[in-house]
């Protein structure tokens, strides 16, 4: 009896031992070669779990990001197939632990991503695909539904989305179930909509009274609830928002020239700095100050203000943990940030006037069209309404669980 609880201790020592080694696992950053090819992995914790892959030979360069708990483990590929034909060449990494097969692949000296050759009937890659690899390609379902005067495609929403639509009186609400509408006020804001989505929140500061903001109304996404509450500092209607980090947003009176950040849990508005010498941005992240002069010389918005003209010559930049994100010709691309000169084409659409990032998913505005791009789901139409052709700033919306 003695020895079966010795054997028994020691199993449950090694197992605990085991999963704490596991979880005290560090990022790490290792290069190794298999075959012709160099394959650089950088490891890192993100909500999630990221594998940041850079595989090279001594001509192509295929770039991408892996999302899969591996117990953080270092060297996961053990082989990879290479496909050819014509000018698209395409690799599939194996990995030591069973995860989904994925593609990869450079059309033309520039990488591509299978959902674009899928969606542009790509003849070379359809002789690879015709292989029967088994690989995962995205999809899209787009039966359309009617709401009033909106064209919506709930099936390529995903579980973990809600969008938002701005209707001068309130708000469309749009996920995999359906759309509703919820009315916030009695009269028309069409101009400087002041808007937001925050931890669990649809945020709308009602700006449109000459006395300033005062009024906060406030959408529970996940009680389906509708509420406001009132500044116990008035704004100025000369104000606006910086943006959202740690559910708090930062918002400017350009008249007063006061930056603050309200709490919408708490119901409450705090000043940066009583005696506002100094003002806050965040670049991807990152907490900066700047001066008063420096903060006004333009409008601060975070993670907009990016500018290198090593990714792109756009005028419009963005980045998200370790990707840049950016518009060419019609064209989404993003590029990792260790390798800035190889971008990777996400897809292209005509017409685009404006797009975000949020959560690695780029919401993108096409003439009258909301798309949404992620690499596992590739791109996807959501919803389209003629208004959007017509007035299309700060009125639409996404949350992502």
């Amino acid at each position: 009896m003695k020895t079966v609880k010795k054997v028994l201790f020691i199993v449950i020592v090694v197992f605990i031992t085991v999963n704490v080694f596991k979880m005290l696992k560090e990022d790490h950053s290792i290069t190794y070669k298999i075959d012709k090819y160099t394959v650089k992995e950088n490891f890192y914790v993100s909500k999630g779990h990221y594998y940041d892959i850079v595989i090279k030979d001594k001509k192509n360069t295929f770039v991408y990001t892996l999302n899969k708990k591996l117990n953080k483990d270092k060297k996961i590929i053990k082989d990879i197939k290479t496909y050819k034909s014509n000018n698209l060449t395409c690799i599939i990494p194996i990995y030591k632990k069973k995860v989904t097969n994925d593609m990869y692949c450079r059309l033309d000296n520039q990488q591509v991503t299978v959902d674009y050759l899928n969606k542009t009937g790509n003849e070379d890659f359809k002789k690879i695909n015709n292989k029967k690899l088994k690989i995962s390609i995205p999809k899209e379902d787009n039966t359309k539904k009617k709401y009033k005067n909106i064209t919506y495609y709930n099936k390529n929403v995903l579980e973990d989305q809600v969008f938002f639509l701005w209707n001068y009186k309130g708000i469309y609400i749009l996920n995999n179930q359906g759309i509703k509408y919820k009315k916030f006020i009695d009269y028309d804001i069409y101009d400087n909509v002041m808007n937001c989505v925050v931890d669990k929140y649809y945020v709308l500061f009602e700006n449109n009274s000459v006395n300033g903001i005062e009024n906060v109304y406030y959408y529970d996404i996940k009680k389906d609830k509708l509420k406001k509450f009132k500044l116990k500092t008035k704004l100025s209607k000369n104000s606006y928002i910086n943006g959202v980090v740690d559910n708090l947003i930062y918002v400017t009176d350009r008249r007063l020239k006061k930056e603050y950040t309200i709490n919408i849990k708490k119901k409450t508005i705090t000043s940066i700095d009583d005696d506002q010498t100094t003002y806050i941005t965040y670049n991807n992240g990152e907490k900066e100050e700047m001066t008063k002069s420096d903060f006004f010389m333009n409008d601060i918005l975070f993670d907009d203000n990016i500018s290198d003209t090593k990714v792109t010559i756009s005028s419009r930049l963005k980045k998200e943990y370790n990707y840049y994100y950016f518009i060419e010709n019609d064209g989404i691309y993003k590029a990792l940030d260790s390798n800035k000169k190889d971008r990777i084409l996400l897809g292209k659409l005509n017409n685009i006037s404006d797009w975000f990032v949020k959560e690695r998913e780029v919401i993108i505005l096409s003439q009258d069209t909301i798309y949404s791009y992620s690499d596992q789901y590739g791109l996807r139409i959501i919803l389209s309404t003629n208004e959007l052709k017509y007035n299309y700033r700060n009125i639409y919306n996404m949350w992502k669980k």
